[in-house]
């Protein structure tokens, strides 16, 4: 399936990439994983609270936006680990290392989570890339998605707009996000990126045990980038792809 695609655009888009575990706990992660990753994971690394982790634990629970966010960042390599009391995200500093880079981080770090007994069942896991194409003129941009929207009796041609959708595909959910005329200031505050938007998070609804879960964590990681990878390039019009 991904073989037949390209393998990237002639601008390279890529703002963030994002790989999340969520996962019943017998305790609040976020108080024992930190530690566990920081022994085990070698090369360069350091650790910060977050400004949730000054928020009560039962605040944290009852609230739905903040059950998953994250409490503790681990700065390890080229990678970020944010750790929640629910679940596990792990992100990568820009440049982008490449898939293969990314999924043996991923494979690492959930190796050693497989060995925390206070991680019980994986409900769900989730990779998400979110890309910003850099096109300033709107009918660039729109004619750049492979999108046709009417409303009424009027063709969307050079406004700007927001469009929001979920496609189930095999035993994926993928949440799309195209934003036209966006704007982002990367993190060293200094660089803005403006053009069109796509934020794709795909994700996939599952009950092992965290253990199993490890065990078959290649093949399930290959597949959900593929088909993350899919859905971006089925976003985008021959335009954007063969300029």
């Amino acid at each position: 399936m991904a073989d037949k695609l390209p393998k990237k655009l002639t601008k390279e888009p890529l703002l963030d990439a994002v790989f999340e575990m969520r996962f019943t706990r017998s305790i609040p992660t976020s108080s024992i994983l930190p530690g566990i990753l920081y022994d085990k994971l070698e090369g360069s690394k350091s650790i910060e609270q977050l400004s949730v982790s000054s928020l009560p634990i039962h605040i944290r629970e009852t609230d739905p936006n903040l059950r998953y966010a994250p409490v503790v960042r681990i700065h390890w390599n080229q990678f970020l680990i944010m750790i929640g009391d629910n679940n596990v995200i792990i992100g990568c500093k820009m440049p982008y290392p490449g898939w293969i880079g990314f999924k043996s981080a991923i494979i690492k770090i959930a190796k050693i989570l497989s060995g925390v007994s206070a991680i019980q069942v994986i409900q769900r896991y989730s990779l998400k890339y979110v890309d910003i194409i850099p096109y300033k003129d709107l009918k660039e941009q729109i004619a750049a998605v492979n999108l046709k929207v009417q409303l009424g009796d009027h063709v969307l041609e050079h406004e700007v707009f927001q469009f929001r959708i979920e496609i189930k595909k095999e035993e994926f959910i993928n949440a799309i996000q195209i934003v036209s005329s966006a704007e982002v200031i990367l993190p060293d505050q200094k660089t803005k990126k403006e053009g069109l938007a796509i934020d794709i998070d795909t994700i996939c609804v599952t009950n092992v045990k965290n253990n199993e879960f490890t065990m078959a964590l290649e093949d399930k990681l290959d597949k959900i980038h593929d088909m993350n990878k899919l859905m971006f390039f089925s976003c985008l019009s021959s335009s954007a792809l063969y300029e």
